[in-house]
């Protein structure tokens, strides 16, 4: 059966005024009335916005927000006012609660040469020209917004696109820096089409995924240049399929459309997910995703994450998550995390995490941490790190207020407690202490971390006539402030003594009380008594000498226990 249309003979050019059907709730209609000198143009658009409830959406490479502009407007329509401020090379749209600012200083025109086929199946064919120069214009997306089809123009401006419906339907022609312009065309049956409104999400810029690494791998510029001219228009749908991104139940619209359910055998590249999609190698979506996303190999997300994601080597998400993310080498976050992240070689966020942390060599945050993280080898806090953090090495923040537990623990401000072999901060000890005690009478340490909790490494030597012996200790501490000047110091220790070229050794732990006196800031004297218990490992004639003439020597089974004493000075 032969196809009889006829072209409606107007071309809707879409030019900076998209106003809705119902002007007295339109955003562009709003009675405005201003007057500024010398303002930033963004200041400007905040205070119209602000009064009128809604807000503009700009990309600040299109439009300069930081120029100043004058303008004096009594009793005019927003269109009226955007119309003066930017003098016709802006484009405006509305959606709920913003109105989109899109530069577009051209304009173009569709010219449809052929229409034919089968019965609700049939092909459209024309040119995208140039209003102005008359000129084919390549790259421009040709589309339908309820039946989710589209097409590219080729380097002549040529396109041809297949239509399986009847009744009216309207073709949308969108490219970078050029006013959108639709067709309708009809037929001689009109058989109504289920609207399908667009969704325009103004967190996130849908142009990100496709300029990581793996975007740049696999996503085609036919399908980057339709991202690019399809900026602001996004739609939903039940459900979509892929082989490889372009390849997909979709066309190339699956890059505008958001889906409940996917399933990409390869790979898939879609608007975003608001249910659930499986991928055997990898899932890229432009924007937010929320609840579940596994993928072989790789997870990327252009905007938000919630739920949980699961990837075989590694996530990346380029604004926030809320949930949980899963991978056996990294998970990547350019914005804020909150929830739980489990990499298998490290978890990096350029913005605050707050919750839990897993990985076996680093864990990163670039502004704040709070809640618990666990790295193999470092936990790195660009700011201020709260909660508990544990690394075999070290851990590193601007200021820690929780725990920290590494071998070094490194921040220009503690506030917390910090347990390691060394504490080092601007703000805490780094003092360095010589002193004598009943185990050794030439003894040199240093003193980390703060009054809280301090750690101390020590090192001696008894240079007897019978048994020359040296002794290396640590020690954690804990100073009681009275007054400015002074302090007591409650200590435990173990020390090790190396006797008989240090083939023989020897474990005393102490329990020491010591009382600290400020002389100057910094010069301080310390003594105090000592509570020692002595392991018997050695020999008996080295026994003999390490115990002997020891105060009140005590017999605590196999081990002896006695009495001693500490007395120093320390430089801060």
């Amino acid at each position: 059966m032969k196809y009889t249309f006829s072209i409606v003979c107007y071309v809707m050019i879409l030019s900076g005024l998209l106003i809705s059907s119902a002007p007295a709730q339109s955003k562009l209609d709003r009675d405005i009335s201003i007057h500024v000198k010398q303002t930033k143009l963004s200041a400007l658009l905040d205070t119209i916005g602000k009064r009128n409830s809604f807000y503009f959406s700009y990309s600040n490479d299109q439009i300069n927000a930081d120029s100043l502009v004058n303008l004096s407007i009594d009793h005019q329509p927003l269109s009226v006012v955007l119309d003066s401020l930017f003098k016709g090379n802006v484009e405006y749209k509305e959606s709920p609660g913003y109105v989109v600012l899109r530069l577009a200083p051209n304009e173009l025109t569709l010219k449809a040469e052929n229409v034919g086929g089968k019965e609700q199946s049939y092909y459209i064919s024309g040119y995208i020209l140039d209003e102005h120069s008359g000129l084919g214009i390549p790259n421009a997306s040709i589309y339908e917004k309820r039946l989710l089809i589209s097409t590219l123009s080729d380097q002549k401006g040529y396109f041809k696109i297949r239509v399986k419906a009847a009744g009216m339907i309207t073709l949308t022609v969108s490219k970078e820096f050029y006013k959108d312009a639709s067709v309708n065309f009809l037929t001689d049956v009109t058989i109504g089409l289920k609207p399908r409104e667009p969704d325009y999400n103004q967190q996130s810029n849908p142009d990100k995924a496709a300029k990581s690494w793996l975007g740049r791998i696999f996503i085609s510029s036919k399908l980057r240049t339709q991202g690019i001219n399809l900026r602001n228009y996004f739609a939903s749908a039940p459900f979509q399929t892929s082989l490889t991104p372009g390849l997909s139940s979709r066309g190339m619209m699956s890059s505008q459309v958001v889906n409940h359910f996917s399933f990409n055998l390869i790979g898939g590249y879609t608007a975003g997910l608001d249910g659930v999609e499986f991928a055997y190698i990898f899932n890229i979506n432009r924007l937010d995703v929320k609840y579940l996303q596994v993928a072989g190999l790789f997870n990327v997300t252009g905007g938000n994450f919630n739920g949980l994601q699961i990837a075989g080597i590694g996530n990346n998400v380029l604004k926030k998550v809320n949930g949980i993310q899963l991978a056996t080498t990294y998970n990547m976050v350019t914005d804020s995390v909150k929830g739980l992240q489990i990499g298998g070689i490290f978890n990096s966020t350029k913005g605050s995490v707050n919750g839990v942390q897993l990985s076996s060599i680093l864990n990163f945050a670039k502004k704040n941490s709070s809640g618990f993280r666990i790295a193999g080898i470092a936990n790195i806090t660009g700011d201020t790190a709260k909660g508990a953090q544990l690394a075999m090495l070290f851990n590193k923040a601007k200021v820690m207020n929780g725990f920290s537990f590494g071998l070094v623990n490194i921040t220009d401000t503690l506030n917390g407690y910090a347990l390691g072999l060394l504490n080092i901060s601007v703000n805490g000890y780094h003092r360095i202490m010589a002193y004598s005690s009943d185990i050794a009478p030439v003894n040199l340490a240093f003193k980390t971390g703060n009054q809280k909790l301090y750690a101390v490494l020590s090192a001696g030597v008894n240079p007897a006539d019978r048994l020359t012996y040296f002794t290396l200790g640590y020690g954690l501490g804990h100073d009681f402030i009275l007054n400015n000047r002074y302090s007591i110091s409650a200590e435990i220790s173990s020390q090790t003594l190396l006797a008989n070229k240090w083939s023989q050794t020897h474990s005393v732990n102490r329990l020491s009380a010591l009382v600290n006196f400020k002389m100057n800031p910094k010069i301080s004297f310390f003594a105090g008594p000592s509570f020692n218990m002595y392991f018997d490992k050695g020999p008996l004639n080295e026994q003999e000498q390490f115990i002997r003439n020891k105060p009140g020597l005590m017999d605590i089974g196999r081990n002896k226990a006695w009495i001693g004493w500490t007395a120093g000075v320390s430089f801060l």
